[in-house]
């Protein structure tokens, strides 16, 4: 999971350019598709985030089981933690279709993760494996895109 905000970063760019640039109806509409495939995937790695965040709160909370929880949050709140919520924020807006569409949310979001991510710190057999596991949760949701109709693509009448 923590492959998809480096893979988001990697292809959005040449996503955004080929949907706005192309004279081909046909190269938009896939990269407009594979577009709305992406923020998805992100909003997916925003949900196991938020799976992660809960975690670290119940295991502070039961290191600190004494303290009431306005002093807990006091003592945890700061930029970083700032930052991670927000970075589970902006995904969320995802599962609402205009935001998915949206060429332009996708490019500030973009520039949000471009300023916070890093480069995940794999050896050569997690990447592979890390890539395998991302190509099938994207052709998972390209599948179900497509069978749901939600796609660009689907669109183009034979």
């Amino acid at each position: 999971m923590q492959l998809i905000p480096f893979l988001y970063l990697l292809f959005i760019p040449f996503l955004i350019i080929a949907s706005v640039v192309s004279t081909n109806n046909l190269r938009s509409l896939y990269s407009k598709s594979i577009l709305q495939v992406m923020n998805f995937l992100l909003l997916i790695y925003a949900l196991y985030q938020i799976r992660v965040l809960i975690g670290l709160i119940q295991f502070l909370r039961s290191l600190n089981s004494g303290q009431s929880i306005n002093q807990f949050w006091l003592n945890y709140i700061d930029e970083s933690v700032l930052r991670v919520i927000l970075s589970i924020i902006l995904p969320l807006c995802f599962a609402i279709p205009f935001f998915r569409k949206s060429l332009w949310f996708s490019l500030g979001v973009m520039v949000y993760y471009l300023v916070f991510t890093e480069l995940p710190d794999f050896d050569l057999i997690n990447w592979i494996l890390k890539s395998a596991h991302f190509l099938s949760w994207f052709s998972f949701v390209y599948a179900l895109f497509w069978l749901k109709k939600w796609l660009p693509i689907n669109k183009i009448q034979p």
